[in-house]
């Protein structure tokens, strides 16, 4: 199993920009998102799939780049 190192580069951002926990990142809105220096279109598809993966309790096979349905 390899680390996705797309997500880890967006959970980074996701951290500098302050959101540092499962239930603050899963609630975040598109302007929080969007406000997030840096973010790219690419970004907010990897941040969305984060969101989903949190809420499925499968944020391991997310960074693993094996979230189902995917």
């Amino acid at each position: 199993m390899t680390v996705n190192q797309k997500a880890v580069k967006v959970l980074n951002k996701i951290f500098e920009a302050g959101f540092t926990e499962e239930k603050t990142i899963a609630a975040m809105t598109m302007d929080e998102i969007l406000a997030i220096p840096g973010i790219t279109i690419a970004d907010i598809g990897q941040i969305n799939r984060l969101q989903k993966s949190i809420r499925a309790n499968r944020v391991v096979s997310f960074f693993a780049d094996q979230v189902e349905g995917e």
